[in-house]
């Protein structure tokens, strides 16, 4: 079990984070728009290749960083459920060192190798359902990342 201490800077942790991946996908979508606009006036094809190839580094970063939100909003659900820090895999309470170090993990360090190898796919069921809080200014384009 934590101390309301222990919870609140956990909590701290996940908003903070949360903050700096908003931050992180605002300015990937001001570049994905720049790049819209440059791809409409193309100068050779060297310009239009590191387009696209900049294009894809930010798809795939913005597919993580929207897996990692959800989870930070999991986590948060999951204190105001009461069941923040309990390991999805065997249902003991996770070492307070690695919700300090990772703290939306879901699982043990020893049960998330485990999860891996299973090939366990996360879900966001809490007591009360899920509400990721996603702020609606920003747009994900992409539908393999907007299903969870």
């Amino acid at each position: 079990m934590y101390s309301s201490q222990e919870l609140s800077e956990l909590k701290e942790k996940l908003l903070e984070e949360k903050r700096k991946l908003l931050e992180r996908v605002q300015k990937m979508e001001d570049t994905q728009a720049r790049i819209g606009e440059e791809v409409k006036e193309p100068g050779d094809l060297e310009d239009i290749s590191q387009m696209t190839y900049t294009q894809e580094v930010l798809d795939n970063l913005s597919s993580r960083e929207v897996f990692l939100l959800r989870e930070i909003d999991y986590a948060l659900q999951k204190m105001q459920a009461g069941t923040y820090g309990i390991c999805e895999y065997c249902g003991e309470y996770i070492e307070l060192e690695r919700l300090r170090a990772i703290p939306w993990t879901r699982y043990h360090a020893q049960c998330a190798e485990k999860v891996e190898e299973e090939g366990i796919m996360p879900t966001y069921t809490v007591p009360g359902g899920f509400e990721g809080t996603i702020p609606e200014d920003i747009e994900i384009q992409r539908e393999d990342i907007t299903e969870a």
